[in-house]
């Protein structure tokens, strides 16, 4: 499998990605430290571990975003947008989520991290971001049993 992916580079020069840029890339090889990936089938990237909250395949394709270019050339990978977007679908995933329970979810911030993570596919803290920012919006309100759509009255 290495062949095909023996003449992307290591390292990439300043300019040429922005931070959070989107991306394609192709899943290559699985490590210890995590997934490397094939960007835009010219660079290697790196998605660190603690960042991958569900299961991926070798050679499987999506869009990613650039994180971060280190100093030595490397490049960081994310497969989750910039927090602020990541929170705003979040929000809708969660809405959704509600509506499909009939209102109510047992989900709240004192779930389990890998409960959380197995529903919604994000990190506790962004789940957190997220219903504070729809609660905050009027739209659930949170109790000690989960979170409740709130039903507008009019």
């Amino acid at each position: 499998m290495k062949n095909n992916y023996e003449h992307l580079k290591e390292t990439v020069g300043p300019g040429v990605f922005t931070e959070w840029q989107e991306v394609d890339v192709e899943i290559y090889a699985f490590t210890d430290l995590g997934i490397k990936v094939a960007i835009n089938d010219e660079y290697i990237g790196l998605v660190y571990g603690g960042q991958v909250y569900k299961e991926y395949q070798e050679g499987q394709k999506l869009k990613a975003y650039i994180k971060f270019v280190r100093e030595d050339g490397k490049i960081d990978i994310s497969f989750q947008p910039r927090q602020g977007k990541h929170v705003f679908s979040t929000t809708d995933k969660i809405l959704e989520h509600l509506k499909t329970a009939g209102g109510k979810s047992g989900f709240n911030d004192k779930s389990s991290p890998k409960d959380i993570e197995n529903e919604f596919q994000v990190s506790k803290k962004v789940f957190k971001q997220a219903i504070g920012r729809l609660y905050k919006l009027g739209k659930i309100k949170i109790t000690d049993k989960g979170i409740e759509l709130i039903k507008k009255t009019q």
